[in-house]
């Protein structure tokens, strides 16, 4: 983020140089949203409104190792005119905070102690996605699109001079449910489940016109039900996602043409009855994407397509709902180094009838959003 202000003194106490560094950081994204579903039962349902995320805090630097950010982040829509602020320890909705909720959703203390080596602990965002325009990712993205999810944890990352950059996130959950994106039969019920854990290694500099290559392993200890209630059998649940991104030029004119795909598999899966998609057998734990990024097509003006799917046992997308087939075309307008308009349209359909409805749910959804970073 651009910093809007900042604040220093240097203080030399014995060999050690304080540096009383302090930056303002925000954003603020504002935009038009409507949607509309034809649902299980039949029926139809139109959605329009306005909505705001509006994210603003400090970071302080007292030495060049340590650092320390407080960010306070609140959603807002014309539908819902409350205001509620509290320091939430899980998120009250299935994609995170409600609109009219504001909560802190950054507040870690950061160590520096070399180039290679960072490690930050307490309320964190963390994100790992697919390079391109659309971007979204199979596993782990807090707050994407309007939206208010954390990480409670420590997040290590260490750069390897070949340009790998490993990470091991340990994500603390409570009783009550998660910070981010935790779809059910996922429970922390059970107290081994109380921290999760998170493995990613990753390298974005070019090898060839590959630009990205990446490997995720999420493991959520004891907290899957396998038949959908606390009194029956509780498993670990895997997630291991692949990620690959290549870039070519189009023309000489500075128009790229960026490719990528990211697969996942979760090896142990709800059975189908408690997901809904059946009375027997176990749910499908595949789940992928495929994006392609026209980037520059006019200076500032880059476009993608996105297509994917995830079958109704991938519990941990924040951007691909389980049991859903996605489609979807998005226009990114670079108005300055932090200013952006974004136009998205796109599709949502029910991959399994669910068991009792008399069709697939759609979702058809558009949205025009401006973002602006202070």
């Amino acid at each position: 983020m651009l910093l809007a202000a900042t604040i220093t003194s240097h203080t030399a106490v014995g060999a050690v140089a304080l540096r009383h560094d302090l930056d303002f950081i925000g954003d603020a994204r504002v935009g038009y949203y409507g949607a509309q579903r034809d649902d299980r039962d039949g029926s139809e349902d139109s959605t329009d409104q306005f909505v705001a995320r509006l994210r603003a805090g400090a970071e302080w630097q007292p030495t060049d190792t340590v650092s320390a950010r407080l960010r306070v982040a609140g959603r807002y829509s014309t539908h819902e005119n409350r205001n509620h602020f509290t320091v939430f320890t899980t998120i009250p909705d299935t994609d995170g905070l409600r609109a009219g909720d504001s909560t802190i959703d950054q507040l870690y203390l950061s160590f520096t102690p070399s180039d290679k080596w960072a490690v930050e602990i307490g309320r964190l965002q963390t994100s790992f996605e697919l390079a391109g325009v659309s971007a979204g990712t199979l596993d782990r993205n807090d707050s994407p699109n309007a939206d208010i999810t954390w990480t409670d944890g420590v997040h290590a990352h260490y750069r390897s001079a070949d340009g790998w950059n490993w990470h091991l996130i340990m994500q603390r959950n409570l009783q009550a449910g998660a910070t981010n994106v935790r779809l059910p039969p996922l429970s922390f019920r059970n107290d081994s489940s109380r921290v999760s854990y998170f493995v990613a290694v990753e390298n974005r500099e070019p090898y060839g016109p590959v630009v990205q290559r990446a490997f995720d392993v999420s493991y959520l200890p004891n907290s899957l039900e396998k038949g959908g209630t606390p009194l029956g059998h509780v498993e670990d649940y895997i997630a291991m996602v692949v990620r690959l991104s290549a870039q070519w030029p189009i023309g000489n004119v500075g128009t790229r043409l960026l490719a990528g795909a990211e697969i996942g598999y979760a090896p142990n899966t709800p059975t189908k009855l408690a997901v809904g998609t059946g009375t027997t057998g176990t749910a499908g734990g595949l789940a992928w994407q495929a994006q392609l990024s026209f980037l520059d097509v006019r200076p500032g003006h880059s476009f993608a397509l996105q297509h994917g799917r995830a079958e109704a046992g991938w519990l941990i997308s924040p951007d691909f709902r389980n049991n859903e087939i996605l489609y979807e075309i998005r226009h990114e307008w670079a108005l300055a180094d932090n200013q952006t308009r974004t136009t998205r349209l796109r599709r949502r359909d029910e991959m399994d009838r669910l068991v009792g409805a008399t069709r697939e749910r759609r979702d058809e959804d558009v949205f025009v959003r401006y973002t602006y970073e202070f």
